[in-house]
C-alpha cells in the first residue's frame, strides 16, 4: 500500500502592509488650511505693498509642499492638496462672481 506523506506545513511570512500613500483629504485640508493662514498672515502685515506682493505665497506654498509630498511617495496627498488649491480657487470665482451679480441689481 501506498504511505502518503505530508510535510508540516511551513510559516508563511507575515504580510507587508501597503506604502501609505496618504489622503485627499487630508491633502485638501492641508491645502485650505495652508491658504486661509497664509492669507490672513499676508493680510496682517498691514503694508498694501507687502499684501498684494505677498498673496501669491500661500499658493505658491501649496505648489511646492504638494510637489515636495509627491516626491516622498505621498501621491494621494500631493494631489490632494493640488485638488484643495484647485477648490480655493473655485471658491474665489464664485464668490466674485455673486459679487458682481448682487451689484448688477443696482442701476
Amino acid at each position: 500500500m501506498n504511505e502518503m506523506r505530508l510535510e508540516p506545513p511551513t510559516s508563511a511570512p507575515p504580510p507587508v502592509p501597503p506604502a501609505s500613500g496618504g489622503s485627499l483629504a487630508s491633502g485638501v485640508g492641508l491645502a485650505w488650511l495652508v491658504m486661509v493662514v497664509g492669507e490672513i498672515l499676508v493680510v496682517m502685515t498691514g503694508n498694501l505693498g507687502a499684501i498684494l506682493g505677498g498673496m501669491g505665497l500661500p499658493p505658491l506654498a501649496v505648489i511646492v509642499w504638494a510637489f515636495v509630498l509627491l516626491g516622498q511617495g505621498k501621491a494621494r496627498t500631493g494631489k490632494g492638496m493640488f485638488l484643495g488649491l484647485l477648490s480655493v480657487i473655485a471658491v474665489l470665482l464664485l464668490l466674485v462672481a455673486a459679487c458682481f451679480g448682487l451689484m448688477s441689481n443696482f442701476h
